[in-house]
């Protein structure tokens, strides 16, 4: 006979584990599902977790766990769970790719088995396709509670498969230009005086920056929206000395709210009447915790009544000391619970709309993430653009803001695992996303420093940052040689920035990822699909970073057909695996034969100030000796670009021509004049022209390249240079 309904909710659920008590009064709602990927070699993605960018069978281990966790010094090559999650896999063939979301905020495990044997299914495929073995990638997707919400995107490139996602999912946000630049961060800078020693070092040291960071201590006794007024008297002053020279600061609100019922924001929250701001316990009541003020409740982001009050703290007469140029960090959203199960808070806690906290678990961190972007656009009244870093995230969060892989470790190990962290974040939809550069955790030895920001300066989200126990490790604090070193690499990013700029622009149209696996690109070659040191960055470029202490000679594989070009001394590869030297100053990159680079070589303090200055064109040919690019301008600050106050530029070399055209979507944006156009890949001199009218050229035999000078063009134009 079966159990009714009735006799079911009378069962006892509950569990225990240590301390930690579960009633699930709900009783048991968990749901599965099998899916098998027929003729497909690789799965990709499930972030986050610090393991191989190809997903690995777990026929022997525990499977991939998808449940946001505040995990203290995160073990490497583990299907363990860590600070968010995307419960989507990309699957590969040479001949097909494919996309499958399992829409669910529940807990999750994934169970993974690649296999050559053959089910009825395969035993078909082998017979349409003639071929004696169609290989398989078995999947099991459990969750503990949840509706089945499942998404297939049928590719079949991987470009295609991104199209569709960014379909259902949305583009990634376009963020402004400071926050695609360098951060320096640290938990803590002591003081104002502190901060801005700091500030004025960058300049001493000739070091480019746009944001400060400021961690907890920072804060009245952990109050956020506040301000130590002994460390910081006068934040408004600080503030405006940093923006002076165009650069910004960051500071850290958590989800937890102090317990002291002398605090307004505390009683705000508490006695507020339209609505439930903080999270309840099983029984009703609000839900109290431990975490870095002590005694805390959690607010309850789920509720939009919750939300738009937590927007409102951003307005300036509530947030005392803060201005225009003070943006948001949000920690410790997974949400971190000290003395809850598993460092979280209990899964019977009760949320908007009576919703246990097991059904919305991974959705939460997004939630918050989402009512402090809307508190930044309310402050502004939806002028500026906002920016606000996350560490928890789930589906969605791409179109709020950008993410880090959290607390990291000053080891090779954690360097070489961010390439494969980020880059699955990047297929599974995630493109603003970073690693803390030098290791959150421990004091990294000096090569392994500089060998971090080289490499760091090439992904999307650029920030250094260090534990309160760690030694300071600004960049001039290791001799000069050192400081001349991650000075150049810093260079090396914000000569790029137009680039990456452009990059984040296809991102807000298509999701594109801007910092992808080799075989992106090249899906036919599958000598690509466990490739996990090297990258591109956008359409053109390919780091391969020196990864290993005291490497002197460097592997390098170029995929094919094109030709590669070293972006340092233009030196022309063929496709293929070669071996270079490499030295401590050795940043290996390169530009895809056939590509137009967009670059700024007057590199300034900050990026802001850099806005006026002139580009310079880098023009790879192929080996039919044509290229192409595009480049994106907007004021990098506000939403103005919505009402076409942009341009969008394509760039074309062919027919010994280079023209420059406005794409059909393009505004009205002014933009800089170009002061150099470099052409790659020439053998002999030529002559150029515009309008008829000769320009001065300069071949040189050497790195077999021609550069014009003062071209007397401005990138947003139209106009045609012919070459003879």
């Amino acid at each position: 006979m079966g159990i009714s309904a009735e006799e079911l909710a009378k069962m006892d659920w509950e569990e225990s584990f240590n301390s930690h008590h579960d009633s699930n009064p709900r009783g048991p709602r968990a749901i599965s599902l099998d899916v098998t990927f027929v003729g497909f070699d690789k799965l990709y993605g499930l972030p986050e977790h610090a393991d191989t960018l190809a997903l690995k069978g777990t026929g022997n281990t525990d499977p991939y766990r998808l449940y946001n966790l505040d995990v203290f010094e995160y073990e490497l090559d583990n299907p363990m769970a860590l600070y968010g999650a995307i419960p989507y896999v990309h699957a590969l063939s040479a001949k097909r790719s494919v996309g499958m979301m399992w829409l669910n905020a529940a807990e999750t495990w994934v169970d993974i088995n690649y296999s050559n044997e053959k089910s009825i299914v395969g035993r078909v495929l082998s017979s349409i396709l003639s071929s004696d073995e169609v290989s398989r990638v078995d999947t099991h997707f459990m969750s503990e509670s949840g509706l089945l919400d499942l998404f297939l995107f049928l590719g079949p490139s991987p470009k295609d498969v991104t199209k569709q996602y960014s379909n259902v999912f949305g583009p990634s946000y376009l963020p402004p230009m400071f926050a695609i630049s360098y951060h320096q961060c640290r938990w803590n800078y002591n003081d104002q005086k502190d901060v801005l020693g700091v500030d004025a070092n960058f300049d001493k040291y000739d070091i480019p920056m746009d944001v400060i960071w400021l961690d907890i201590e920072h804060t009245n006794g952990k109050r956020y929206f506040s301000w130590d007024g002994r460390k910081f008297p006068d934040s408004k002053a600080m503030l405006s000395a940093l923006a002076d020279k165009g650069r910004n600061m960051v500071t850290i609100i958590d989800p937890h709210i102090k317990v002291d019922k002398n605090w307004d924001l505390y009683t705000a929250g508490r006695d507020h009447v339209s609505c439930g701001i903080y999270v309840k316990n099983k029984d009703g009541g609000n839900f109290e915790g431990h975490c870095w003020p002590g005694t805390s409740s959690w607010v309850d982001y789920t509720s939009p009544c919750a939300r738009q009050w937590w927007a409102e703290q951003f307005a300036y007469d509530k947030y005392q000391g803060s201005s225009p140029t003070l943006f948001t960090w949000n920690d410790m959203n997974e949400p971190s619970v000290f003395n809850g199960p598993e460092v979280s808070m209990p899964k019977d806690n009760l949320h908007a709309e009576n919703w246990e906290h097991r059904d919305v678990h991974n959705i939460y961190g997004y939630y918050m993430h989402r009512a402090t972007r809307d508190g930044q656009l309310y402050r502004s009244q939806n002028t500026a653009r906002p920016f606000v870093l996350s560490r928890a995230f789930f589906v969605g969060s791409h179109r709020i803001g950008p993410i880090w892989t959290g607390d990291n470790h000053a080891s090779w190990e954690h360097l070489r695992m961010s390439i494969p962290m980020l880059l699955s974040l990047n297929i599974a939809g995630y493109p603003f996303v970073g690693a803390d550069v030098g290791g959150f955790f421990g004091n990294p030895p000096t090569e392994l420093l500089v060998r971090w920001y080289q490499v760091g300066v090439l992904q999307p989200f650029l920030r250094a940052h260090a534990h309160i126990d760690t030694r300071r490790r600004e960049p001039w604090l290791f001799g000069d040689e050192n400081t001349a070193l991650i000075r150049d690499a810093l260079i090396l990013r914000y000569q790029l920035l137009p680039y990456i700029y452009t990059q984040f622009y296809k991102a807000s149209v298509d999701n594109s990822p801007i910092m992808r696996p080799l075989w992106y690109d090249h899906p036919e070659d599958t000598s690509l699909y466990t490739n996990q040191v090297e990258f591109q960055l956008g359409d053109s470029l390919l780091s391969s970073p020196v990864l290993e202490s005291n490497e002197k000679s460097h592997v390098v594989v170029l995929p094919g057909p094109q030709v590669w070009y070293d972006y340092h001394s233009y030196t022309k590869y063929s496709p293929g695996t070669m071996h270079i030297s490499v030295k401590m100053s050795s940043i290996p990159l390169y530009i895809k034969g056939g590509s137009i680079v967009v670059t700024k070589m007057r590199v300034r303090r900050s990026s802001q100030l850099m806005e006026s200055d002139p580009y310079t064109l880098i023009v790879a040919l192929s080996t039919q000796g044509d290229a192409k690019g595009e480049a994106y301008i907007d004021d990098g600050k506000t939403f103005e670009y919505k009402n076409n106050k942009f341009s969008h530029q394509l760039l074309n070399f062919s027919n010994n021509k280079l023209s420059c055209r406005r794409a059909a979507d393009s505004g009205q944006y002014d933009s800089p004049a170009v002061e150099r156009i470099v052409i790659l890949g020439l053998n002999s001199p030529v002559s150029a022209s515009l309008n008829g009218s000769p320009l001065v050229s300069t071949f040189d035999k050497t790195k077999s390249s021609v550069t014009i000078k003062k071209p007397n063009v401005v990138l947003s134009g139209e106009w045609d240079i012919d070459f003879s």
